[in-house]
């Protein structure tokens, strides 16, 4: 019987040393190999040359191979071309500049191997261009904007007629067109083009200041004399009778209106007047009919003293 209790006793202790719950095992540290930053900074780098640089590059290349070389990119007829502005200079003339014509397939000039400020200059090198703008328009033509040069003035070169321009420049009359200006004669065409742009100043305030007023009597001013750059002299016509005028260099209109008023009184005074000289303050001098220069003087009373003696 001892016995027996014994082991049962025994088989408690037994029992009682086992643990109710299971323990958790100790995490055991595992030490990872780290890739050095450079490293690193080396393969981001690959990537993004590899990826994305490259590729972009690629792009860029075959883009450009296909704008400088595709045969769609090339003005190849002159129906390429579209000219704007012109009034007196002929599209054949912008062509003929241009160098563009019939051409055959894959033969005419790139839009993009084009340089425009070239092609701007073979146009001004029209003598009626004082301004071109050239664009591109794809996919493949160019617009032509012309400015052309305004005429102010016929001249007489060498016994041909010849236009003028605010500058000076030289123009062939166009084959359509009106023009109704005065000769002006005086101006040296091989000489300094300032001085001929500033002689043709003086002739275009003349015109702006006195044309309407000298309409408005009847007259015209037929020639323009400016070989005497402080002394610009007018033909006027009126019903077949021509009078010139000496105006000086400024006052133009008020000098006009000294003549009108005077007019009548010197023509009564005088049979045939050939020159009247309106320079001088409350004095007009009357050349008559037959004498070599204005030497015939008359102070007429009734003009305003407005105009200066210049």
């Amino acid at each position: 019987m001892f016995g027996m209790d014994g082991g049962e006793a025994g088989g408690e202790t037994e029992t009682s040393s086992e643990t109710p719950y299971m323990r958790r095992s100790r995490a055991v540290a595992v030490r990872q190999t780290r890739i050095p930053r450079g490293i690193r900074r080396i393969a981001w780098w690959s990537g993004v040359v590899l990826f994305v640089l490259m590729p972009m590059g690629l792009g860029g290349y075959l883009l450009g191979a296909y704008l400088l070389n595709s045969p769609r990119l090339q003005v190849a007829s002159p129906a390429d071309v579209v000219v704007n502005g012109n009034h007196y200079v002929s599209r054949e003339e912008v062509l003929a500049a241009l160098g563009v014509q019939a051409a055959a397939p894959g033969s005419g000039a790139n839009i993009f191997r084009t340089s425009l400020d070239q092609r701007e200059k073979q146009v001004e090198s029209i003598p009626w261009v004082h301004a071109a703008t050239v664009m591109r328009s794809y996919p493949h033509s160019l617009v032509v904007y012309v400015g052309e040069r305004v005429p102010v003035a016929f001249v007489d070169v060498g016994g041909q007629v010849k236009m003028v321009d605010q500058q000076g420049v030289l123009l062939d009359p166009p084959d359509r067109g009106h023009f109704d200006f005065p000769v002006v004669k005086g101006l040296d065409f091989q000489g300094d083009p300032a001085d001929r742009a500033a002689r043709l100043d003086l002739y275009q305030e003349f015109m702006h200041e006195t044309s309407g007023k000298i309409a408005s009597f009847g007259w015209v001013v037929s020639e323009v004399d400016l070989s005497d750059a402080s002394n610009l002299k007018a033909l006027l016509v009126q019903n077949g009778q021509t009078l010139l005028v000496y105006f000086g260099n400024t006052s133009f209109l008020d000098r006009f209106d000294n003549l009108m008023t005077v007019l009548p009184q010197l023509r009564k005074t005088n049979s045939s007047i050939d020159s009247v000289d309106l320079r001088f303050r409350n004095q007009v001098v009357v050349n008559p009919a037959g004498q070599g220069s204005a030497g015939s003087q008359s102070n007429v009373a009734g003009t305003s003293g407005n105009s200066k003696g210049t």
